[in-house]
């Protein structure tokens, strides 16, 4: 279970890190748009699913 864990840790990291690069690379970054709130969405939940494997894997860490 926990070699499965860190194997898909890495591609919501990656979805976040081109979401957030896409986002910066847009020319309206000081007046956000639709388009730009869509890619700042991908962000967090890619950022949410990394952290959410991140806490699962400390609290297998922990139990063990």
């Amino acid at each position: 279970m926990r070699e499965k864990l860190w194997r898909g840790l890495p591609i919501p990291l990656l979805v976040s890190a081109l979401a957030f690069a896409t986002f910066l690379r847009s020319a309206g970054a000081p007046n956000v748009r639709s388009v730009e709130m869509v890619t700042l969405i991908a962000v967090g939940m890619g950022l949410g699913v990394a952290l959410a494997h991140i806490r699962i894997l400390v609290g297998m860490k922990s139990r063990s």
